[in-house]
């Protein structure tokens, strides 16, 4: 076989919020689709995923964009603290108390959960009284990030870290293309 030399130059710009707002998008469609068909078999486990690729989407913005905006950035910083700091040097003053940024306040519980999962067990005894056709319910087993898992929760999750992507964004300065995943190089062929 024969064998060229080449000299390989290039630089790649490889950016993670990318690749999982696409695996966010790809969960939701696929939460779509299973609504649309009536077909609801695992849809929490895809609420579930769905919000975790939204919660690293999020964190991964945060840090490109410190990355990209402050000097010696610290991605290894608590959340928190990054999300503080890429917000103060936007001069972006949020209600956390209403969306979209109350959106990402519960994304973070949730992911915490996740995250942070630990044995829960609880002992009871307890008298009840309930219509006889409810007697027999099952007992309920739901571990604390199940409520989250909703339709409503998700899907307003998803428009929110759009819209707070986007005003970011603009403060920021930086243009969309700026942010894509991208890379370019060339080749000089020598002799052997």
């Amino acid at each position: 076989m024969e064998k060229i030399r080449a000299r390989h130059q290039g630089k790649k710009n490889i950016y993670g919020h990318n690749d999982l707002l696409n695996a966010a998008y790809h969960f939701k469609t696929q939460i779509e689709s299973k609504l649309k068909s009536g077909d609801r078999t695992g849809i929490t486990f895809e609420y579930m995923a769905c919000l975790i690729i939204l919660a690293f989407t999020f964190e991964a913005m945060i840090n490109f964009l410190g990355h990209k905006l402050i000097a010696g950035w610290n991605e290894r910083q608590s959340f928190n603290d990054k999300v503080t700091e890429v917000l103060n040097h936007l001069k972006i003053n949020p209600d956390w108390a209403v969306r979209p940024y109350s959106s990402i306040s519960t994304l973070k519980k949730f992911r915490d959960s996740i995250a942070h999962g630990k044995p829960v067990e609880i002992t009871f005894d307890k008298e009840i009284v309930l219509p006889a056709e409810e007697i027999d319910r099952r007992i309920d087993l739901d571990s604390e990030w199940v409520p989250y898992c909703s339709h409503d929760t998700v899907f307003n999750t998803y428009a929110d870290i759009d819209a707070t992507w986007k005003q970011l964004l603009e403060a920021s300065g930086l243009e969309l293309y700026e942010t894509i995943t991208r890379g370019e190089s060339d080749l000089t062929f020598k002799e052997i």
